[in-house]
């Protein structure tokens, strides 16, 4: 009953710390978000209006979907808030419920994890040679970029560990 509590408990300590990072990294991303929109409307508005589009806009908004994507992921788990359909989950007992999250939590855990883990390092080798790893049009190196969706990914992997302890925890207490 003793590594019951603690497991319990562990989650309650992180979330705080985690819920402050996801929340700045939710804001950066609406910023990010913010931008690649009026970067759009000047390039469309270029383009018809003055006949000179902003030059590299499309390489530019491919880039930053990379914050705008990923940084608000890890916010938007921890309130619950992707799309989820209940309707056959709610026909199953509150201790198969559990356990299916938890089987959901760790798919996604897996993922992210893997994804967070490949990026590192491919960002890794890429910034050691920065040779031809730049954009087309505009020549932006790709390594800020691929650390950028390495940490957004990172994030969220943290707190479906978090949700993924709760989550089992309650298929044990139930």
């Amino acid at each position: 009953m003793q590594w019951q509590n603690k497991l319990i408990k562990l989650p309650l300590k992180t979330e705080s710390g985690l819920y402050s990072v996801s929340k700045v990294a939710a804001v950066i991303a609406a910023i990010v978000l913010a931008a690649m929109m009026m970067l759009t409307v000047a390039d469309v508005t270029g383009r018809y209006f003055f006949n000179s589009p902003i030059k590299g806009t499309w390489e530019l908004i491919g880039l930053l979907l990379v914050g705008a994507g990923t940084w608000g992921l890890g916010y938007c788990q921890m309130q619950k808030a992707h799309i989820s359909i209940n309707i056959i989950l709610q026909r199953f007992s509150r201790r198969i419920q559990a356990l299916m999250l938890s089987f959901t939590y760790l798919i996604g855990l897996a993922a992210f994890s893997l994804l967070c883990w490949r990026m590192f390092m491919m960002a890794m080798r890429y910034s050691s040679t920065m040779k031809g790893y730049v954009t087309d049009t505009l020549e932006i190196p790709y390594p800020p970029f691929m650390f950028a969706l390495s940490i957004g990914a990172g994030i969220i992997s943290l707190i479906l560990i978090v949700d993924l302890i709760r989550s089992l925890a309650d298929v044990v207490r139930k």
